[in-house]
C-alpha cells in the first residue's frame, strides 16, 4: 500500500505539473506538503471509521479484538509518502517534461543526470534489483520450508520493504541487530550467522553477488567519466560517499526498524547504526575504481563496451533544457551565477566547443576530425514541451554580465547517434606492453585471492569453526551412540571412576540412543552462547540448551569453542545394601561408579537415552529389568524389586552357622559379637569356659533392603569351672538364643557379621 501511495501521488503530480507547466520551486513543495497532509487526514479518518474487528470464541470462553489505524504514526506516514510522491512527480515534471507518463519521465531523468546524482541513481537501481530479486527469493524459501503458504504470503507484504535493506547489510559486512528487553543486544553477520541457521552459505553468495554488483557500478562510472570527463576529478569523490551515509542513517529508522511486544518485554531489530559508515566505504571504493585501474580495464577489454555503454549519460534535448531554465531551479544562487548559468546552457555552439576540444584531446590522431554539429545532435526528435505560461523576469540589468569562462555551469557531454567506445588518453587505449600486463595480472590474482580467502575464512569460521557446528557435532556424537566422542568434545565434568556409563559400550543396546538431534539456533547475550538443542526420545520431543565459551584459537585464526554445560543426566537408583553391582545396557557397575545422594541412592552418570536396569544376577539374588529414559519426569529415585533364589538360604544358613560356631570359640563368658553368653556377678569365681552349639538355629526373615536377617531360636551349651571354697568343681549350663545381624553377597560368597546381646538364660 504505501508503495502505491508513492507511485499514485508521484503520477498525478507528474500529469497535472507537465499539463499545467507548474514550476516545481516553490509551487511544486507547497502543493507536495498539501497533499500529504490531504493525505494523512484522508487515511486517517478511513481508519476511525472502518477499524478491523476479530472475534472467536471457544468453549466457554469468548475474545474480541478491534483494531484501528487512527494515530499520529499513520497520519504522519500517509503524510510522507504522499508528500514525497508528490514532490517527485513536480520534481520530475520540470526536469523531464518531454515524457507521457511518470515512469518514463524517471527513466529518462535517470538516464541524463550527471555526477554523483547519477551514481546515486544507478546504485540505487542495480541493488535494487538484485536484493529485491534475493529478498523475494528468501521469503519464498522460508515460506516453503515452514509449510505455511498463506502465512508466507500475508508477511510478503509486512517484510519485503525491510528484507532487502537487511540482506543487504549482512551481505556487505553490515549486519543486523536484534534486542530484547532487559538483556544486552545482539548483532548478526557474515561471520556468525551460521549459529543461527545451516543455510549460512546463502548469505555468502549474496556476498559475492554483491561484490559483482559493486564492481560493475564502478565500471559503468568509469564509461561515464570516459564520455563525461567533467565530473571525473578526485575533489567530488566524497558527494556520493556522504550521500550514501545519509541515506542509510534515514533507511535504518524508516525501513529496517521493527518492534514487537507483549506486557513488559519488547523485541526490536534494525540494522546497526554503525552501518551507514560501511556503506560509504563501499560507495568510496566504487569512486576509486572509476578513478584509478578502471578506464584501463575498459580500455583493455573491449568486450565490456556492451554491458557499460548503460552508464554514459544522455543529452538533453535542447527544447527541455530551455524549459528547465525558464523554470529557474537554482536555488540559493547569486544572480550572477544565474545569469552566467542561462548564457551558458544555452548556447549549444559552446557546447559543441567542448565536444570539439574533448576530441581533439582524446580522438586517435589518425582518425578523422568530426565536426562540433555532428557531435551534439540529438539521437531523436524531442516533442515539443509547455512553457511555462507566466512570463518569465530577466535579470536585474543592475547585475553586470560575467564573463563566460568563468561561469560554474559543467559542460554538457558529447551524445553520439550510436554510442560506440569513446577514444582514451593517448597510450591507455594501445596494447599493454608486457610488464604493464603482468603488473595487472598479479594484482588482479593477488586481489582475487583476498577475496577467496576472505570467503573461504569468513564460510569456515561461520561454518566448520562456529559455535553451531561444535554444538552439532557433540548432539551428533551423542545421537549415534560414540559417547567416546562426545567426551572428547566436551568434558563430562564427572570423576574418571563415574564415566563408566559415559561410553561406547552403553550405547549398544536397541533403541539406547537419541534421535533425530539437531541444533535449532545458537544466540549470545551477556558474554554466553546458548545453543538450543532438540532431539527425539521414545516418541517425544525434547528441547535443551547448551552453554559455550570461547578458549583460545585453532589453527592461530579461528575460534576454540567449548561447551561448558554438557548434555550429562543423572539416574538415581535405590540398591540394597545387599547387592554388590547393577547393570545398566549390559554393563556391570558398581558403587564406585556411582555417586551416593543425602539419601543413598546411587547416582548414575550418563547420556540422554535409553537404559535398562536391573541387579547383578548371582546365585543368590535376582531382580526383574526397569526401563529408564532421561526424559521421565521423576522426583523419585528407580526401585529395583530384588529376590533372593533357592539357594541364598542355604548360604545364608550357613554362613550364619559358621559364625556361630566362631563364637563358641571362645573362653569367655560372654563372647564378643555373639548372640549367647551368660552374666555372672564374680568373674573370679569361674573359669574355664567352652562352648558349644546344641542346636543351629534356622533362618526366619531377611531383608534384601537392609541387608539384616533374624533367626528362630537355637541353644548353647557351657562348660566351667566354678570355685567352691578352696577347690574348683566342673558344672555345664545351656542357653537358648535367636541370632540376627546383617549379610552381604561379595564375590559370590556370602557373608554374615552377627550382632552382640541377642541371648538369653
Amino acid at each position: 500500500m504505501a508503495i502505491l501511495q508513492l507511485r499514485g501521488a508521484a503520477f498525478g503530480a507528474y500529469m497535472l505539473a507537465r499539463k499545467s507547466a507548474l514550476r516545481f520551486k516553490w509551487t511544486g513543495a507547497i502543493s507536495s506538503a498539501i497533499v500529504g497532509v490531504l493525505s494523512g487526514l484522508v487515511v486517517v479518518i478511513l481508519a476511525a471509521i472502518f477499524p478491523a474487528k476479530i472475534g472467536g470464541s471457544y468453549a466457554y470462553y469468548s475474545a474480541s479484538a478491534s483494531l484501528s489505524g487512527a494515530s499520529f504514526r499513520t497520519f504522519f506516514m500517509a503524510f510522507l509518502l504522499a508528500g514525497l510522491g508528490a514532490l517527485a512527480g513536480y520534481a520530475l515534471a520540470q526536469f523531464a517534461p518531454d515524457s507521457n507518463n511518470m515512469f518514463s519521465a524517471t527513466w529518462r531523468w535517470a538516464h541524463r543526470t550527471r555526477g554523483f546524482v547519477r551514481t546515486l541513481v544507478e546504485s540505487a537501481a542495480i541493488y535494487g534489483v538484485l536484493f529485491l530479486a534475493l529478498g523475494l527469493v528468501a521469503l519464498i524459501v522460508a515460506t516453503a520450508a515452514s509449510g505455511s503458504a498463506l502465512a508466507g504470503i500475508l508477511l510478503i507484504p509486512l517484510l519485503l520493504p525491510a528484507v532487502p535493506f537487511v540482506l543487504f547489510s549482512v551481505s556487505s559486512f553490515g549486519g543486523v541487530t536484534a534486542s530484547v528487553s532487559g538483556q544486552s543486544s545482539y548483532t548478526l553477520s557474515l561471520f556468525n550467522v551460521a549459529s543461527v541457521t545451516q543455510y549460512a552459505w546463502a548469505l555468502w553468495i549474496c556476498f559475492v553477488l554483491f561484490i559483482i554488483a559493486t564492481i560493475y557500478i564502478a565500471l559503468r562510472e568509469t564509461a561515464r567519466n570516459m564520455y563525461d570527463p567533467y565530473y571525473a576529478k578526485w575533489e567530488n569523490t566524497w558527494k556520493a560517499p556522504v550521500a550514501v551515509m545519509v541515506f542509510w542513517l534515514v533507511a535504518e529508522f524508516l525501513c529496517t526498524n521493527f518492534l514487537a511486544g507483549y506486557s513488559s518485554n519488547t523485541v526490536s531489530t534494525m540494522v546497526p547504526m554503525w552501518y551507514f559508515i560501511v556503506a560509504g566505504v563501499w560507495a568510496f571504493l566504487v569512486e576509486v575504481i572509476a578513478m584509478t585501474f578502471g578506464p584501463t580495464l575498459v580500455a583493455s577489454t573491449p568486450g565490456l563496451w556492451k554491458i557499460l555503454v548503460g552508464g554514459t549519460v544522455q543529452q538533453t534535448p535542447q527544447n527541455v533544457v530551455d524549459y528547465v531554465k525558464a523554470c529557474d531551479p537554482h536555488f540559493g544562487q547569486p544572480k550572477a551565477a544565474r545569469t552566467a548559468a542561462s548564457a551558458q546552457t544555452t548556447q549549444t555552439a559552446q557546447t559543441a566547443q567542448y565536444n570539439a576540444q574533448y576530441n581533439a584531446q582524446y580522438a586517435n590522431p589518425s582518425a578523422p576530425a568530426t565536426s562540433p554539429a555532428a557531435q551534439t545532435a540529438p539521437t531523436q526528435a524531442m516533442p515539443a514541451v509547455p512553457m511555462p505560461t507566466t512570463p518569465i523576469p530577466a535579470p536585474a540589468a543592475s547585475v553586470p554580465p560575467v564573463p563566460q569562462s568563468t561561469a560554474s555551469v559543467p559542460p554538457m557531454p558529447q551524445s553520439p547517434a550510436d554510442i560506440p567506445m569513446p577514444a582514451v588518453p593517448q597510450g591507455e587505449g594501445k596494447p599493454l606492453d608486457p610488464k604493464t600486463k603482468k603488473t595487472i595480472l598479479i594484482g588482479c590474482i593477488v586481489a582475487g585471492a583476498l577475496i577467496v580467502l576472505g570467503i573461504v575464512y569468513g564460510v569456515l569460521n561461520s561454518t566448520v569453526f562456529s559455535a553451531k557446528s561444535m554444538a552439532e557435532s557433540y548432539v551428533s556424537a551423542i545421537a549415534s551412540g560414540d559417547y567416546d566422542k562426545a567426551n572428547d568434545i566436551a568434558d563430562p565434568q564427572v570423576g574418571k571412576n563415574q564415566r563408566k556409563l559415559l561410553s561406547n559400550s552403553v550405547a549398544k543396546t536397541d533403541n539406547a540412543t537419541i534421535s533425530n538431534a539437531h541444533v535449532n539456533g545458537v544466540k549470545s547475550g551477556n558474554g554466553t552462547t546458548t545453543a538450543s538443542i532438540s532431539y527425539s526420545l521414545n516418541g517425544e520431543t525434547v528441547d535443551e540448551e547448551l552453554t559455550m565459551r570461547k578458549s583460545g584459537n585453532k589453527f592461530l585464526i579461528f575460534p576454540n569453542w567449548q561447551i561448558t554445560t554438557p548434555l550429562i543426566k543423572s539416574i538415581n537408583v535405590s540398591v540394597p545394601s545387599s547387592v554388590e553391582s547393577l547393570t545398566v545396557n549390559k554393563v556391570a557397575v558398581t558403587a564406585k561408579n556411582a555417586e551416593k545422594t543425602d539419601s543413598g541412592e546411587w547416582q548414575l552418570r550418563v547420556y540422554p537415552g535409553t537404559y535398562n536396569i536391573s541387579v547383578t544376577s548371582t546365585d543368590y539374588i535376582v531382580s526383574e529389568t526397569v526401563v529408564f529414559r532421561t526424559n521421565e519426569d521423576s522426583d523419585s529415585p528407580t526401585t529395583l524389586k530384588v529376590t533372593t533364589t533357592s539357594k541364598f538360604k542355604d548360604a545364608l544358613s550357613t554362613a550364619v552357622n559358621n559364625a556361630l560356631d566362631k563364637c563358641a570359640e571362645s573362653t569367655d563368658y560372654a563372647p564378643e559379637n555373639c548372640p549367647f553368653g551368660f552374666r555372672v556377678w564374680d568373674e573370679d569365681n569361674y573359669r574355664n569356659f567352652a562352648w558349644s552349639i546344641s542346636i543351629y538355629p534356622k533362618i526366619d526373615e531377611v531383608d534384601l533392603d537392609y541387608g539384616a536377617f533374624d533367626t528362630k531360636t537355637g541353644k548353647a551349651k557351657c562348660t566351667y569351672e566354678v570355685k567352691d571354697g578352696d577347690s574348683w568343681d566342673s558344672d555345664d549350663d545351656s542357653t537358648t538364643f535367636n541370632a540376627s545381624g546383617s549379610f552381604a553377597i561379595k564375590d559370590g560368597k556370602v557373608t554374615v557379621t552377627l550382632d552382640d546381646g541377642g541371648y538369653s538364660y
